[in-house]
């Protein structure tokens, strides 16, 4: 086998079931493999990546130096050992001292496993501290002036001796100073947001989560997209926080698409509605409509795509077919049929909802102020807010059975900026759980 695939299986047997200490929900494979992925992308050998993923092995459970040896040869072993603390009966102080006295003389392969490491460790306590939007140590076993003491100690011993200018090392150098000296983006803070503290602040919780998906996203294969769909009124800033998703995941190095609504495509509007549903009555009509959408939304499961947005998919037809039945044009056994067809398939391929809506007239008013036009509106009118706002209250309980994430947003009172924050938000956790699941799935 693979040495580094052996390496790989065996991490993931001895960390089964043990945990992040600072993150309680993440499984602790997710550290050997970023460290592992860490010396892969720096070009560093198979031993050494193998070493990456068997560094906590001796310290964190129950097999020895020996078994290591044994199954992986000196080499690795040494490796292994390098960035092991020998005595636990010491104190912490007295542990991390000989850890920085006894690194300063081994060779770069060596030391490179050390950094890649303290890499990992010191860039996922930046990311939680930017979520908790503070520096907080208490989840580990010495406050932040020791910490700072044991990571400076430990840089300056790794580049003894060696080009401190190694972008292992330098990478290294900035997560130190982006947990303990504060180093940011100061022409944002101070020229960008000035004046704006509290939106900037807000902001860099969303772009934590967003850094932390991709560490994450790096440790998996994508077995399909994440799908988000999006329904509700017009003018409940749905299409705004659509394209200021895709911005979003898009500026992270996500691959990401936007998926227009169907019945405004120009397909749909040239092509198959005169040519194939024009003499459809409204029941038999909003049928049809969700099947094509069905078909649509199966083809989008297979991309090769990271996230897929969808300008309403299935479940926005659900309120439309569940409006067709309260209004007499489609009978309640056809309508059964669907729900549960759609309820499944919605549940198997779409992994969040979010549904915008407002007081009718708090959108109209928002229609008229932000355009030209004084003429009455077609669609855009109190009677059909009102009924949409009331069959998604009824059919509430059914869309949460067919997607496991599910935002409803009531932006009557929203500044519409806010709306976009609220919904990327919850996606994000929601993102966060589906990658440790996966994580979860494909390290066994």
């Amino acid at each position: 086998m693979d040495i580094v695939l052996k390496a790989r299986e065996f991490a993931s047997k001895a960390h089964s079931n043990q945990i992040r200490k600072s993150e309680s929900d993440k499984p602790y494979i997710v550290h050997p493999v970023a460290v592992a992925n860490i010396l892969k992308k720096y070009g560093y050998d198979e031993a050494v990546q193998a070493a990456g993923f068997l560094h906590d092995v001796v310290e964190d459970t129950p097999y020895s130096l020996s078994d290591i040896e044994l199954e992986f040869g000196d080499d690795i072993a040494s490796l292994v050992k390098g960035a092991s603390e020998e005595d636990k009966t010491l104190s912490w102080e007295e542990r991390k001292q000989h850890t920085i006295d006894t690194i300063k003389d081994l060779d770069l392969r060596h030391k490179v496993l050390i950094a890649a490491d303290k890499i990992n460790n010191l860039e996922d306590m930046y990311l939680l501290f930017e979520k908790k939007g503070k520096h907080d140590f208490s989840a580990f076993r010495r406050g932040e002036e020791q910490q700072k003491w044991y990571y400076e100690g430990v840089y300056q011993s790794l580049i003894t001796n060696e080009d401190a200018n190694l972008d292992i090392f330098l990478r290294l150098k900035q997560a130190i100073d982006k947990v303990f000296n504060y180093q940011e983006d100061l022409f944002l803070k101070d020229k960008i947001f000035i004046n704006h503290e509290d939106y900037y602040n807000r902001l860099k919780v969303l772009n934590a989560y967003k850094e932390e998906l991709i560490k994450l996203k790096e440790l998996i294969q994508i077995t399909k997209p994440y799908i988000i769909e999006f329904s509700g009124t017009p003018r409940t800033g749905k299409t705004t926080t659509i394209n200021n998703l895709y911005d979003f995941f898009k500026k992270g190095g996500f691959k990401v698409s936007i998926v227009e609504e169907f019945t405004t495509s120009k397909y749909y509007k040239e092509e198959l509605y005169p040519k194939e549903l024009a003499s459809l009555n409204k029941g038999d009509l909003n049928l049809r409509v969700a099947e094509y959408v069905y078909e649509q939304l199966l083809d989008i499961s297979k991309s090769d795509k990271d996230i897929v947005i969808i300008d309403r998919s299935l479940n926005d037809r659900q309120i439309w077919n569940y409006r067709r039945l309260k209004s007499g044009d489609l009978d309640y056994e056809r309508y059964i049929d669907a729900r549960d067809k759609y309820k499944n398939a919605s549940h198997e391929l779409i992994d969040y909802l979010v549904i915008t809506y407002a007081d009718a007239l708090v959108s109209l008013k928002r229609d008229y102020l932000t355009s030209l036009a004084l003429e009455k509106r077609n669609f855009l009118n109190t009677e059909n807010i009102n009924n949409f706002n009331s069959a998604l209250m009824d059919i509430k309980p059914l869309l949460e059975e067919c997607v496991d994430g599910v935002s409803l947003i009531d932006t009557s009172n929203m500044d519409l900026n806010d709306v976009s924050y609220e919904a990327c938000d919850s996606i994000l956790k929601d993102m966060r759980k589906t990658y440790i699941k996966e994580i979860k799935k494909q390290y066994k």
